[in-house]
């Protein structure tokens, strides 16, 4: 018999630890966590189709936005400024709720609802997406858009809180690949949807934006049905905001495998968000296209692109499951993202635009592929993985917060439009996540 705490953290405590262990305490236990984890039984067909379906409507409610229906909405708005109006809009709202994802986290684990921990906050982010739909819809201003687009982080975080930790609760190691893969080719193909579709919803600005929620309600539904959930075990007690706001800060020397991982995932975050974001701006203001014509060339591209994230995505999670290894996929990930982004910032027209993005996007494949299983593979308290997901999921937050501010520098530089120095620059963030892959001790 031995005594676990929350987070397999020694009796030398830093002022967290202190409240890990007020909080978090462990029950006496006879079975090592390892050897528990083993014993999840294989996922059937079932869950794997409701995991897919809902995580395709959530990265759509995400991506719609994000890609298409956000940057269009501001350009309507205010088309002088619209390339740092949308920096702004999209790295204050990623700054003001950088904390509010992991304290999802923190209160799902915790709640005792006979319902489940996390179904209450998969239901609230659902509603919470559809409000934040019809401000942005509706703004008549810039500032309104940011207030909508705060709504839409806070969904994100909630949804985020309830579906993320399903991973490490509910699979087994030996599929965790596969089933990471599969929401990483859910977010490719959501991707794809968001510009195709929104480029055909331009005449009607409501379904532009409700349209995702709608996809991600069915999503909903499946997810309530399929997945299981039940009240928070025994050891977690009830938590006040100020101690889940502590309990986020961990010691990285205590944990240096899953600051590694968390800091590859910032680097890679960072560097393809000069690219998402400012996607539809380079057709428009270096390839001359109209808004129409750029959303479904964003569309054919793609089509093109998708094919490449989803081979590479399924090809991945598979050898990654079999082969027992991730960091391998995360070098080839970082070296093909930063090589697709020079390819397309020297772009002169649309084949070579896609040629690099073809390439940026078989990257992010092979990162999706092992993304979330890698991050499973090292959380340092898997039973409390609605904490330490969100706070992995945290550091994607802060590349959404730190990308489109630092965007508008770097396109500023030689009198404005500069799309060359920024996609060099997201290109070498990329890179980076080679670096703090090779720092990886715990996982092969």
């Amino acid at each position: 018999m031995r005594r676990k705490d929350a987070a397999n953290i020694p009796p030398n405590n830093t002022p967290i630890e202190e409240v890990s262990q007020l909080t978090l305490r462990a029950e006496e236990v006879d079975e090592d966590p390892t050897t528990a984890e083993l014993r999840i039984p294989k996922v059937k067909f079932g869950f794997t189709f409701a995991y897919g379906l809902a995580y395709f409507g959530f990265f759509l409610c995400l991506f719609m936005p994000a890609l298409f229906s956000l940057p269009y909405k501001i350009q309507l708005i205010d088309p002088a400024s619209k390339e740092t109006a949308l920096g702004l809009v999209v790295g204050i709202s990623a700054i003001v709720l950088l904390p509010v994802g992991p304290i999802f986290g923190v209160l799902s684990d915790r709640s005792k609802l006979p319902w489940g921990r996390r179904r209450p906050f998969l239901l609230l982010g659902l509603g919470t997406f559809a409000l934040s739909a019809l401000i942005i819809a509706l703004a008549p201003t810039v500032p309104v858009v940011l207030v909508g687009y705060i709504i839409a982080q806070l969904a994100g975080g909630l949804v985020g809180a309830s579906m993320n930790p399903a991973l490490a609760e509910h699979v087994p190691p030996a599929q965790r690949g596969k089933l990471g893969a599969l929401s990483g080719v859910m977010a490719s193909i959501a991707g794809v949807c968001a510009s195709l579709i929104g480029s055909f919803l331009l005449g009607n600005i409501l379904l532009l934006f409700f349209l995702p929620v709608g996809v991600f309600a069915i999503g909903v539904v499946v997810w309530l049905l399929v997945i299981p959930d039940g009240p928070a075990p025994e050891r977690f007690q009830a938590v006040s905001i100020g101690a889940a706001l502590r309990s986020l800060l961990f010691n990285p020397r205590k944990h240096p495998d899953f600051t590694w991982v968390w800091l590859g995932k910032l680097c890679i975050g960072v560097g393809t968000a000069f690219f998402s974001t400012y996607q539809l701006y380079f057709l428009l203001d270096r390839l001359g296209f109209t808004a129409e014509q750029a959303g479904q060339q964003l569309a054919a591209v793609g089509g093109l692109a998708l094919l490449a994230t989803i081979g590479f995505t399924i090809l991945g999670g598979f050898l990654s499951d079999k082969l027992r290894r991730r960091k391998v996929f995360i070098y080839i990930a970082a070296s093909m993202i930063g090589v697709g982004m020079v390819i397309a910032a020297f772009a002169p027209d649309i084949t070579v635009y896609i040629v690099g993005a073809v390439l940026l996007s078989a990257g992010s494949g092979a990162f999706n592929s092992v993304d979330l299983a890698l991050a499973s593979d090292v959380l340092p308290d898997k039973e409390a993985g609605g904490k330490w997901m969100s706070i992995y999921q945290i550091s994607g937050t802060i590349a959404t917060a730190i990308g489109p501010v630092i965007a508008p520098l770097l396109l500023a530089i030689g009198g404005g439009g500069n799309y060359t120095a920024m996609f060099i620059a997201g290109g070498l963030f990329a890179a980076g996540a080679a670096f703090t892959a090779s720092r990886v001790r715990g996982v092969r």
